[in-house]
């Protein structure tokens, strides 16, 4: 792999492909002959096997099995197919069918502002300028980057559980107490916002805002202050949401903090007890009319509900069932007609290590079992609310008060995000904010130095113009999930169809199948892809999200259609780092699409 100099072909970059120079396309010819020879390879394996099976297994079958794989690996250098081994070989290096529609079966349009952002309460702060103070370039070159690609607005969702035990101080010079670091916790109970919060919301023009505004706290008061300075600085037409309360199904009169080395409860009087359905749309709809009738606020509905915690472990079964929508609605939560939208958080599971990354994040059963909990409620509000959207408003890969890079910020992990983001859009999540704490180690960036931690670009940031892409510019794009034919029980490879006026337009593929350089002990699989395109499609462009160092690659050794972002280019795009974006021919109106595991691809129709 060869990587140019850093500081050369720094672009702003327009939506759509980027615009390569010469030698930057490499063509490959498929043809009925390597189809055919392809086949034959394969063919030729699966005879070893029977063979195997036939000579050796009536004598000892579990001894023999184990011989009969061993003889197919050693004759595999012969086979063409290295030193894969069977595992690897069968079915990820073997050819899979992908049959393109010609016409999209959905009609819901995916919204340009998809991909949201969020940040706790006060590392925004951070993320919004510099140390010295000035607006931090880093951060909007980022979030620009990602937006231009599909035009829409940046939807940035600010607060947290700090924020839900937080207090508006009017007096208060400081923009946030504590000060977030890399190196400290979010201080639940003890964090202080002033008026100069609320306008770091001008450092980012071209954003909207979902403010989120207390619910644990008993004095209503204090819900209602924190709405009124924010409408009145931030400005209502830069509101796109008023979230109230977060994580309301975690309140408890036994929850406890940590708050600088003693145990602290926030529980009653102060602050809420536990919620059940009846008395959280009770509490709800209390606090959200107050805050109508004391702050100047526009007559459509502008208030998100639910924020319902991630259950990760053993209680993950709580995801179905928490704060049910279609309960909280038959008891009045919406009887005034001002829910905006309905919102549930996501983290996958807590945050493991190097050694977990496969079986934690890249196994996508997991992933989308988790994800098809939500489908009820998506689905019952299609039905019964269907103005009303399912958005996932606070998301990150793994839960941990520490940070654990080498599980939670790895190319293994940026893939993780591709493959959630494609599947929560094609079960009908409307939206999602990915959320960033200094602390956290799932973020996109770390947009200052802190703590002795140079600021920079994670390798999850990577997944973010790859989901752009795929959406699109055109505001018209609609997306299905597609299934592979000849693909035999293959789960851990998927593919997704970008539609643009009902014609495709684009496919992703992504292999999250685990492969790690220093690690696996085998040269890379991959899987042969056939995807059969529409009629007059003569050639694709193919983007690569991927790494030669594999799946536990850092940020340093990542690209997406040969291109990185840095914090020494401000957040712009490098062009040309990696020489692997490629143009393929169609034969026979079938373009050969080669997919490494632990990588994921754009196929451009």
């Amino acid at each position: 792999m060869i990587f140019k100099d850093p500081t050369l072909n720094m672009v702003e970059r327009p939506p759509g492909p980027a615009q390569e120079g010469p030698g930057h396309h490499r063509k490959f010819l498929t043809s009925p002959l390597i189809h055919i020879l392809s086949s034959a390879f394969f063919c030729i394996v699966i005879v070893v096997i029977a063979f195997c099976l036939v000579i050796y297994l009536p004598d000892s079958q579990n001894d023999r099995t184990g011989q009969c794989f061993t003889m197919v690996h050693k004759l595999s250098p012969f086979l063409g197919l290295g030193a894969l081994g069977l595992c690897a070989t069968i079915p990820r290096d073997g050819a899979f069918a992908l049959s393109v529609p010609p016409n999209s079966s959905e009609t819901a349009y995916v919204d340009t502002a998809f991909i949201g952002f969020a940040f706790e309460q006060a590392s925004f702060n951070e993320y919004a300028r510099d140390n010295d103070g000035t607006i931090n370039a880093f951060s909007t070159n980022l979030i620009d980057n990602t937006m231009s690609r599909t035009g829409g607005t940046p939807l940035i969702r600010v607060g947290g559980t700090s924020a839900d035990y937080g207090r508006y101080v009017p007096g208060q010079d400081a923009v946030a107490i504590p000060k977030a670091e890399v190196d400290n916790y979010q201080n639940v109970g003890n964090t202080t916002i002033g008026p100069g919060y609320w306008e770091l919301c001008q450092n980012f023009p071209n954003a909207q805002y979902i403010i989120q505004i207390p619910l644990a706290t008993t004095n209503v008061n204090e819900t209602v202050a924190w709405a009124k300075s924010a409408v009145e600085i931030v400005g209502i037409d830069k509101i796109q949401a008023i979230e109230l309360g977060n994580e309301p199904d975690l309140y408890s009169p036994n929850f406890t903090e940590d708050q600088d080395g003693v145990s602290v409860t926030l529980g009653p009087p102060d602050y809420q007890g536990k919620f059940t359905n009846e008395t959280y749309v009770r509490n709800w709809t209390t606090y959200a009319a107050a805050v109508i009738a004391g702050v100047d606020l526009p007559t459509e509905p502008i208030f998100q509900a639910f924020d319902v915690a991630a259950h990760v472990g053993a209680d993950i079964g709580k995801t179905a069932y928490v704060l049910d929508t279609e309960t909280c609605f038959n008891l009045g939560i919406n009887q005034d007609n001002i829910i905006k939208t309905v919102a549930h958080h996501y983290y996958q599971n807590q945050a493991g290590s190097a050694e977990t990354l496969a079986t934690g994040l890249m196994t996508m059963s997991v992933t989308h079992n988790r994800l098809d909990l939500h489908k009820r409620r998506i689905n019952w509000l299609k039905a019964n609310r269907p103005e009303i959207p399912f958005i996932l408003s606070e998301v990150g890969n793994s839960l941990k008060k520490t940070h654990t890079y080498e599980y939670q910020n790895r190319l293994g992990s940026a893939l993780w995000q591709v493959d959630f983001y494609l599947y929560a859009m094609a079960i009908g999540v409307t939206r999602i904010n990915y959320q960033q704490i200094m602390h956290a180690g799932y973020n996109l960036w770390l947009p200052v130095e802190s703590a002795g931690m140079p600021a920079q670009v994670f390798a999850n940031y990577y997944s973010q113009p790859f989901v752009a892409d795929f959406i699109g510019s055109s505001g018209k794009t609609t997306m299905q999930k597609v299934e592979f034919t000849n693909a035999g029980s293959e789960t851990n490879v998927a593919a997704y169809v970008a539609f643009e006026d009902g014609a495709p337009k684009r496919v992703a593929i992504t292999n999250l199948h685990y492969w790690n350089a220093t690690s696996s002990g085998i040269d890379r699989p991959s899987v042969q892809v056939g995807i059969t395109v529409p009629d007059g499609v003569a050639s694709v462009k193919v983007y690569h999200l991927s790494s030669p160092d594999g799946a536990g690659a850092g940020a340093e050794s990542i690209t997406y259609g040969g291109s990185q972002w840095t914090y020494e280019s401000v957040g712009k795009e490098i062009t040309g780092v990696q020489d692997d974006t490629e143009t393929i021919d169609v034969m026979d109106g079938v373009a050969m699409v080669a997919v490494n595991s632990s990588e994921a691809v754009l196929v451009w129709l």
